[in-house]
Protein backbone atom coordinates (compact mmCIF):
# COMPACT_ATOMS: atom_id res chain seq x y z
CA UNK A 1 0.00 0.00 0.00
CA UNK A 2 1.12 3.30 -0.74
CA UNK A 3 2.55 5.35 2.43
CA UNK A 4 0.99 8.01 1.41
CA UNK A 5 -3.02 8.57 2.53
CA UNK A 6 -5.39 8.60 -0.46
CA UNK A 7 -8.48 10.89 -1.31
CA UNK A 8 -10.60 7.41 -0.46
CA UNK A 9 -9.11 6.97 2.27
CA UNK A 10 -9.50 10.31 3.75
CA UNK A 11 -13.26 9.70 3.26
CA UNK A 12 -13.25 6.65 4.96
CA UNK A 13 -11.35 7.96 7.82
CA UNK A 14 -13.97 11.23 8.17
CA UNK A 15 -16.92 8.49 8.15
CA UNK A 16 -15.22 6.02 10.30
CA UNK A 17 -14.28 9.54 13.08
CA UNK A 18 -18.31 10.43 12.70
CA UNK A 19 -19.15 7.42 14.29
CA UNK A 20 -17.17 7.49 17.11
CA UNK A 21 -14.32 5.03 15.87
CA UNK A 22 -10.97 5.36 17.42
CA UNK A 23 -7.30 6.28 15.59
CA UNK A 24 -7.06 2.15 16.87
CA UNK A 25 -9.47 0.89 15.07
CA UNK A 26 -9.63 3.20 12.44
CA UNK A 27 -5.32 2.15 11.45
CA UNK A 28 -6.87 -1.51 11.74
CA UNK A 29 -9.85 -1.07 9.48
CA UNK A 30 -7.92 0.77 7.08
CA UNK A 31 -4.83 -1.50 7.70
CA UNK A 32 -2.28 1.32 8.17
CA UNK A 33 -0.12 2.06 11.61
CA UNK A 34 -2.04 4.06 14.23
CA UNK A 35 0.64 6.64 13.42
CA UNK A 36 -0.20 7.20 9.90
CA UNK A 37 -3.82 7.82 10.72
CA UNK A 38 -2.57 10.32 13.82
CA UNK A 39 -0.94 12.70 11.49
CA UNK A 40 -3.48 13.04 9.05
CA UNK A 41 -5.98 14.07 11.61
CA UNK A 42 -3.73 16.05 13.61
CA UNK A 43 -2.59 18.12 10.44
CA UNK A 44 -1.80 21.96 10.75
CA UNK A 45 -4.98 23.63 8.86
CA UNK A 46 -7.46 21.37 9.93
CA UNK A 47 -10.31 23.89 11.78
CA UNK A 48 -11.05 23.30 14.91
CA UNK A 49 -9.85 19.70 14.24
CA UNK A 50 -12.72 19.07 12.65
CA UNK A 51 -11.19 16.55 9.72
CA UNK A 52 -13.27 17.25 6.58
CA UNK A 53 -11.79 14.59 3.82
CA UNK A 54 -12.88 17.01 0.86
CA UNK A 55 -10.81 20.17 2.13
CA UNK A 56 -7.86 17.89 2.97
CA UNK A 57 -7.40 16.49 0.09
CA UNK A 58 -7.90 19.68 -1.84
CA UNK A 59 -5.08 21.11 0.16
CA UNK A 60 -2.95 18.10 -0.13
CA UNK A 61 -2.70 18.62 -4.10
CA UNK A 62 -1.71 22.07 -3.36
CA UNK A 63 1.36 21.45 -0.89
CA UNK A 64 2.42 18.70 -3.39
CA UNK A 65 2.75 21.29 -6.36
CA UNK A 66 3.61 23.91 -3.86
CA UNK A 67 6.72 21.44 -2.78
CA UNK A 68 7.81 20.11 -6.07
CA UNK A 69 7.88 23.45 -7.95
CA UNK A 70 9.66 24.78 -4.99
CA UNK A 71 12.38 22.29 -4.64
CA UNK A 72 15.91 23.99 -5.69
CA UNK A 73 18.74 21.64 -4.24
CA UNK A 74 22.40 22.95 -3.28
CA UNK A 75 25.03 22.93 -5.94
CA UNK A 76 26.90 20.18 -3.71
CA UNK A 77 23.52 17.85 -3.45
CA UNK A 78 23.42 17.93 -7.38
CA UNK A 79 27.08 16.95 -7.66
CA UNK A 80 26.17 14.13 -5.00
CA UNK A 81 23.49 13.04 -6.79
CA UNK A 82 25.47 12.92 -10.24
CA UNK A 83 27.94 11.00 -8.32
CA UNK A 84 26.07 8.76 -6.86
CA UNK A 85 24.32 7.88 -10.40
CA UNK A 86 27.27 7.66 -12.49
CA UNK A 87 29.83 6.02 -9.97
CA UNK A 88 27.66 3.67 -7.71
CA UNK A 89 24.85 2.97 -10.09
CA UNK A 90 22.00 4.10 -7.46
CA UNK A 91 18.43 4.33 -8.32
CA UNK A 92 16.71 7.90 -7.47
CA UNK A 93 14.93 5.60 -4.97
CA UNK A 94 18.08 4.54 -3.16
CA UNK A 95 19.62 8.22 -3.91
CA UNK A 96 16.55 10.18 -2.32
CA UNK A 97 16.36 7.59 0.44
CA UNK A 98 20.27 7.89 1.65
CA UNK A 99 20.30 11.48 1.54
CA UNK A 100 17.60 11.78 3.82
CA UNK A 101 19.39 9.37 6.00
CA UNK A 102 22.68 10.71 6.13
CA UNK A 103 22.16 14.50 4.70
CA UNK A 104 20.43 17.70 6.24
CA UNK A 105 19.28 18.23 3.02
CA UNK A 106 17.44 15.53 0.35
CA UNK A 107 15.36 15.80 -2.95
CA UNK A 108 12.63 13.54 -4.02
CA UNK A 109 13.05 10.42 -6.48
CA UNK A 110 10.50 12.51 -9.14
CA UNK A 111 13.29 15.04 -9.00
CA UNK A 112 15.87 12.78 -9.46
CA UNK A 113 14.42 11.48 -12.46
CA UNK A 114 13.33 14.63 -14.04
CA UNK A 115 16.66 15.89 -13.49
CA UNK A 116 17.98 12.46 -15.54
CA UNK A 117 15.60 13.25 -18.24
CA UNK A 118 16.34 16.98 -18.59
CA UNK A 119 19.71 15.67 -18.74
CA UNK A 120 19.07 13.57 -21.35
CA UNK A 121 17.66 15.69 -23.60
CA UNK A 122 20.60 17.90 -23.18
CA UNK A 123 22.62 14.97 -24.72
CA UNK A 124 23.98 13.68 -21.32
CA UNK A 125 24.77 10.88 -19.81
CA UNK A 126 23.50 10.10 -16.57
CA UNK A 127 20.63 7.83 -18.11
CA UNK A 128 23.21 5.58 -19.15
CA UNK A 129 23.92 4.20 -15.28
CA UNK A 130 20.28 3.76 -14.07
CA UNK A 131 19.11 0.38 -15.07
CA UNK A 132 16.15 1.60 -16.84
CA UNK A 133 17.70 4.21 -19.10
CA UNK A 134 16.25 6.52 -16.71
CA UNK A 135 12.47 5.73 -18.36
CA UNK A 136 10.45 6.11 -15.13
CA UNK A 137 7.13 4.23 -14.50
CA UNK A 138 3.95 5.55 -16.09
CA UNK A 139 0.79 4.20 -14.82
CA UNK A 140 -1.53 2.83 -17.09
CA UNK A 141 -1.15 2.33 -20.45
CA UNK A 142 0.26 5.11 -22.69
CA UNK A 143 -1.04 5.39 -26.72
CA UNK A 144 1.59 4.24 -29.36
CA UNK A 145 2.86 6.93 -31.62
CA UNK A 146 5.98 5.80 -32.74
CA UNK A 147 6.06 4.98 -36.22
CA UNK A 148 6.58 0.92 -36.85
CA UNK A 149 4.21 -0.11 -39.56
CA UNK A 150 1.69 -2.76 -39.46
CA UNK A 151 2.59 -3.05 -35.30
CA UNK A 152 0.42 -5.68 -33.23
CA UNK A 153 -0.06 -4.42 -29.67
CA UNK A 154 0.31 -7.16 -26.85
CA UNK A 155 -3.22 -6.52 -26.06
CA UNK A 156 -3.92 -9.24 -29.18
CA UNK A 157 -1.38 -12.00 -27.50
CA UNK A 158 -4.03 -14.92 -27.10
CA UNK A 159 -4.03 -15.88 -23.43
CA UNK A 160 -1.91 -18.97 -24.02
CA UNK A 161 1.37 -16.91 -23.79
CA UNK A 162 0.74 -14.76 -20.95
CA UNK A 163 -0.10 -18.50 -18.98
CA UNK A 164 3.02 -19.93 -19.26
CA UNK A 165 1.99 -23.26 -20.05
CA UNK A 166 4.26 -23.72 -23.22
CA UNK A 167 7.83 -23.41 -24.62
CA UNK A 168 8.25 -20.76 -27.09
CA UNK A 169 6.92 -17.93 -26.47
CA UNK A 170 9.97 -15.09 -26.48
CA UNK A 171 10.49 -11.74 -24.90
CA UNK A 172 13.38 -10.37 -26.52
CA UNK A 173 15.28 -6.67 -25.78
CA UNK A 174 18.62 -4.89 -26.37
CA UNK A 175 21.02 -3.97 -23.92
CA UNK A 176 23.25 -1.19 -24.56
CA UNK A 177 26.97 0.07 -23.53
CA UNK A 178 28.01 2.88 -21.99
CA UNK A 179 28.07 5.79 -24.25
CA UNK A 180 26.37 3.36 -27.10
CA UNK A 181 29.16 1.38 -27.27
CA UNK A 182 28.29 -1.94 -28.62
CA UNK A 183 25.27 -3.86 -27.87
CA UNK A 184 23.99 -7.18 -27.41
CA UNK A 185 20.39 -9.04 -27.90
CA UNK A 186 19.09 -11.18 -25.01
CA UNK A 187 15.92 -13.24 -25.51
CA UNK A 188 14.38 -15.24 -22.94
CA UNK A 189 11.60 -18.09 -23.23
CA UNK A 190 8.12 -17.05 -20.57
CA UNK A 191 7.75 -20.85 -19.29
CA UNK A 192 10.99 -22.30 -18.97
CA UNK A 193 13.17 -19.22 -18.59
CA UNK A 194 16.08 -20.59 -21.03
CA UNK A 195 17.58 -17.49 -22.35
CA UNK A 196 19.89 -16.22 -25.21
CA UNK A 197 22.41 -14.11 -25.39
CA UNK A 198 23.71 -12.75 -29.20
CA UNK A 199 26.85 -9.88 -29.89
CA UNK A 200 25.44 -7.13 -32.27
CA UNK A 201 27.48 -5.68 -34.61
CA UNK A 202 25.22 -2.53 -34.57
CA UNK A 203 21.78 -1.52 -33.30
CA UNK A 204 20.08 -1.50 -37.61
CA UNK A 205 16.99 -3.34 -37.89
CA UNK A 206 18.48 -5.43 -39.88
CA UNK A 207 21.07 -6.59 -37.70
CA UNK A 208 18.36 -6.99 -35.59
CA UNK A 209 15.95 -9.42 -37.82
CA UNK A 210 19.19 -11.31 -39.31
CA UNK A 211 20.20 -11.96 -35.14
CA UNK A 212 16.74 -13.06 -34.18
CA UNK A 213 16.04 -15.08 -37.08
CA UNK A 214 19.64 -17.08 -36.38
CA UNK A 215 18.87 -17.62 -32.75
CA UNK A 216 15.22 -19.06 -32.53
CA UNK A 217 15.20 -20.38 -35.39
CA UNK A 218 12.61 -23.54 -34.75
CA UNK A 219 12.06 -22.16 -31.25
CA UNK A 220 9.45 -18.94 -31.92
CA UNK A 221 6.47 -19.47 -31.71
CA UNK A 222 5.73 -16.07 -30.45
CA UNK A 223 8.46 -12.95 -29.71
CA UNK A 224 7.60 -9.86 -27.58
CA UNK A 225 9.78 -6.72 -27.64
CA UNK A 226 9.22 -3.41 -27.00
CA UNK A 227 8.78 -0.38 -29.15
CA UNK A 228 12.27 0.20 -29.98
CA UNK A 229 13.19 1.59 -34.09
CA UNK A 230 15.61 -1.39 -33.84
CA UNK A 231 12.42 -3.84 -34.10
CA UNK A 232 10.82 -2.12 -37.27
CA UNK A 233 11.88 -5.65 -39.42
CA UNK A 234 9.21 -7.29 -37.15
CA UNK A 235 7.29 -8.69 -40.70
CA UNK A 236 10.43 -9.90 -41.61
CA UNK A 237 11.25 -11.80 -38.67
CA UNK A 238 8.27 -13.43 -38.33
CA UNK A 239 7.56 -14.56 -41.91
CA UNK A 240 11.10 -16.32 -41.88
CA UNK A 241 10.22 -17.70 -37.98
CA UNK A 242 6.46 -18.77 -39.05
CA UNK A 243 5.89 -17.26 -35.64
CA UNK A 244 3.83 -13.72 -34.52
CA UNK A 245 4.99 -10.74 -32.97
CA UNK A 246 3.64 -8.80 -30.25
CA UNK A 247 4.72 -5.23 -29.41
CA UNK A 248 3.93 -4.04 -25.59
CA UNK A 249 2.45 -0.95 -24.16
CA UNK A 250 4.73 2.01 -24.43
CA UNK A 251 6.24 2.81 -20.90
CA UNK A 252 4.69 -1.05 -19.82
CA UNK A 253 7.81 -2.93 -18.94
CA UNK A 254 6.00 -5.08 -16.57
CA UNK A 255 4.62 -6.79 -19.71
CA UNK A 256 7.42 -7.79 -20.08
CA UNK A 257 8.78 -9.14 -16.59
CA UNK A 258 10.98 -12.36 -17.70
CA UNK A 259 13.34 -9.80 -20.09
CA UNK A 260 13.30 -7.36 -17.70
CA UNK A 261 14.43 -9.68 -14.70
CA UNK A 262 16.85 -11.42 -17.51
CA UNK A 263 18.96 -8.26 -18.25
CA UNK A 264 19.33 -7.32 -14.47
CA UNK A 265 20.60 -10.98 -14.21
CA UNK A 266 23.02 -10.49 -17.31
CA UNK A 267 24.46 -7.55 -14.98
CA UNK A 268 25.73 -9.90 -12.38
CA UNK A 269 28.44 -10.49 -15.11
CA UNK A 270 27.97 -6.91 -17.64
CA UNK A 271 27.99 -4.59 -14.86
CA UNK A 272 26.65 -1.02 -15.78
CA UNK A 273 29.28 1.26 -17.66
CA UNK A 274 30.86 -1.68 -19.46
CA UNK A 275 32.02 -1.55 -23.55
CA UNK A 276 30.52 -4.21 -24.94
CA UNK A 277 32.62 -3.28 -27.74
CA UNK A 278 34.94 -5.25 -25.55
CA UNK A 279 33.04 -8.73 -24.82
CA UNK A 280 32.80 -11.41 -27.74
CA UNK A 281 30.27 -13.99 -28.42
CA UNK A 282 32.23 -17.07 -26.29
CA UNK A 283 31.86 -14.59 -23.35
CA UNK A 284 28.62 -14.15 -23.52
CA UNK A 285 27.90 -18.05 -24.11
CA UNK A 286 29.35 -18.55 -21.02
CA UNK A 287 27.22 -16.54 -19.06
CA UNK A 288 24.37 -17.62 -21.10
CA UNK A 289 25.02 -21.12 -19.98
CA UNK A 290 25.08 -20.36 -16.36
CA UNK A 291 22.52 -18.78 -16.10
CA UNK A 292 20.56 -21.38 -18.25
CA UNK A 293 22.05 -23.95 -15.70
CA UNK A 294 21.05 -21.95 -12.52
CA UNK A 295 18.70 -23.34 -10.20
CA UNK A 296 15.43 -21.43 -10.21
CA UNK A 297 12.99 -20.39 -7.65
CA UNK A 298 10.17 -20.09 -9.87
CA UNK A 299 10.62 -23.72 -11.82
CA UNK A 300 10.55 -25.15 -8.20
CA UNK A 301 14.60 -24.75 -8.15
CA UNK A 302 14.90 -26.68 -11.52
CA UNK A 303 17.15 -25.02 -13.58
CA UNK A 304 15.94 -23.69 -17.09
CA UNK A 305 17.79 -26.25 -19.09
CA UNK A 306 16.41 -29.15 -16.51
CA UNK A 307 12.50 -27.26 -17.39
CA UNK A 308 13.33 -27.57 -21.01
CA UNK A 309 14.52 -31.07 -21.07
CA UNK A 310 11.64 -32.07 -18.45
CA UNK A 311 8.93 -30.61 -20.79
CA UNK A 312 10.04 -32.08 -23.95
CA UNK A 313 10.47 -35.49 -22.53
CA UNK A 314 6.75 -34.86 -21.47
CA UNK A 315 5.81 -34.11 -24.58
CA UNK A 316 7.39 -36.78 -26.12
CA UNK A 317 5.47 -39.63 -24.07
CA UNK A 318 2.23 -37.74 -24.69
CA UNK A 319 2.88 -37.87 -28.77
CA UNK A 320 3.53 -41.86 -27.95
CA UNK A 321 0.68 -42.45 -26.11
CA UNK A 322 -1.41 -41.65 -29.09
CA UNK A 323 0.59 -44.44 -31.19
Amino acid sequence: MSKHIQKEERIKIQTLISIGQSIDQIAKHLCRHRSTIYREISRAGICDKVYDAETYHQQARTNMIRNRDSINPSKETIELVEQLIIQKQWSPEQISNWLKLNKQESVSHTWIYRYVAKDRAEGGELSNHLRRGGRSYHRGQMEYKGKIKNRVSIDHRPEVVQARNRLGDYEIDLIVGAKNKGAILTGVDRSSRECIIKKLQNKSAVEIESVVVDALKNKAKTITSDNGNEFTNHQNITQKLKSDYYFANPYASYERGSIENLNGLIRQYIPKGCDLDTINQDQLDTIADKLNNRPRKILNFLSPIQYTNNYNAMQKNLDLSHL
